[in-house]
């Protein structure tokens, strides 16, 4: 009997190919998502070092009024600092390593390159940004949270999306059907969501937010794209956990 997995099995072909990279088909759709990303991002970084003044007031009329929303309920901003932390910045780095430790078990080399790469160039990406543009945060008398260094781009925002994307592309060749869609709604809702709280507790302006986010998806976007120019002997130690020599 072979040891080769049944490709004829559709369950067992995807088990195998779990965590490899996506076709040059995809090309296009990563060359135009990136592209998309990456225009927000350069023209909020713009006006905010040039310091144009619309864009300015429009964040403190935002941050006044998101402070004045909160300010009345301390739980609700407890709550909201809990869901921030639970998937901010640290946090997510962590989850990404994880995911990268998952993929080298499972003997997706190239798979978890990707997912430190990506984890790497997102963090040096906003640090470059943050120092360059050096941004002041919100000043309130009574702070809901505290928040430090520098404001642009969101961290939380940028780590939420690029934490979110790696997890999601990892697992995502083993779902099917509506647990995958699932899989889909629920990353978009937490990276969403956890970057909505940055504004509600008063510690990033509104553009600071947009622009972690469109750095995130740009980042995951663009390597995933650059993943596509992998050669076949880049990922020649890439082994499939059906392997038998795998378990050897």
């Amino acid at each position: 009997m072979s040891d080769t997995p049944d490709q004829t099995d559709p369950a067992a072909r995807d088990r195998d190919h779990a965590g490899s990279p996506p076709l040059p088909a995809h090309r296009r759709v990563l060359a135009v998502v990136t592209a998309v990303a990456v225009t927000p991002l350069l023209v909020l970084a713009t006006m905010v070092a040039t310091e144009w003044g619309p864009l300015l007031s429009l964040d403190r009329e935002v941050a006044a009024s998101l402070y004045a929303f909160m300010r009345p309920f301390p739980e609700a901003a407890h709550l909201t600092e809990v869901w921030t932390e639970t998937f901010g910045t640290w946090s997510m780095r962590v989850v990404s390593l994880l995911a990268a430790g998952w993929l080298l078990l499972r003997r997706q080399i190239s798979t978890a390159v990707w997912a430190a790469a990506t984890v790497f160039l997102a963090n040096l990406f906003g640090l470059f940004l943050k120092l360059g543009v050096d941004r002041a945060r919100p000043e309130f008398t009574e702070p809901l949270a505290a928040g430090v260094g520098p404001s642009f781009p969101s961290g939380h925002s940028l780590m939420a999306v690029v934490g979110m994307g790696i997890v999601l592309f990892t697992v995502l060749p083993l779902l099917r059907g509506r647990i995958r869609t699932g899989a889909w709604v629920a990353a978009v809702l937490i990276a969403l969501s956890t970057a909505v709280t940055r504004p509600l507790l008063a510690v990033h302006w509104v553009s600071d937010v947009v622009a972690g986010l469109s750095l995130g998806v740009c980042t995951v976007a663009a390597t995933l794209l650059l993943w596509t120019f992998l050669p076949e002997a880049a990922r020649r130690w890439d082994r499939s956990v059906h392997d038998p020599a795998a378990n050897t």
